[in-house]
């Protein structure tokens, strides 16, 4: 039992080293930096090519933005359908504990760098229904 509730010492001292070491700062600026780039790269693209879809409230930080998508759509669906086109979306349907209030897309903008958040929309509005 005491096995799943312990970390070994070594590992504890080399988290707190790498947590306090001037670079870890850095590290989480830079970081800031380019999500913060790429998360307006979206928002810019979502504005251009999907308005109706744009947030309203758009987080101040995170890796990701909801989109509400019409009333009657299937989220699952369009996932699908993104993924045809060549975008990876997640529908919003798992993430809730209930049923949903509406469908819901997720838009993860860690990973691609903002000069792809463009096209990557531009394809994601071929996948919705017209």
């Amino acid at each position: 039992m005491l096995d799943d509730l312990f970390v070994a010492g070594p590992l504890q001292q080399a988290a707190l080293e790498f947590l306090t070491a001037p670079a870890w700062d850095r590290h989480r600026r830079s970081l800031r930096v380019h999500l913060r780039a790429r998360r307006e790269a979206l928002l810019a693209a979502l504005n251009r090519h999907l308005p109706q879809l744009a947030p309203r409230d758009v987080p101040r930080g995170g890796l990701h933005l909801w989109v509400r998508l019409p009333d009657n759509t299937d989220d699952v669906t369009v996932t699908t359908a993104a993924a045809a086109a060549g975008v990876t979306v997640f529908p919003g349907r798992p993430w809730y504990a209930a049923e949903p209030p509406a469908p819901h897309l997720r838009l993860t903008y860690a990973a691609a760098p903002p000069e792809q958040m463009d096209e990557a929309i531009r394809r994601l509005s071929t996948a919705l229904p017209h």
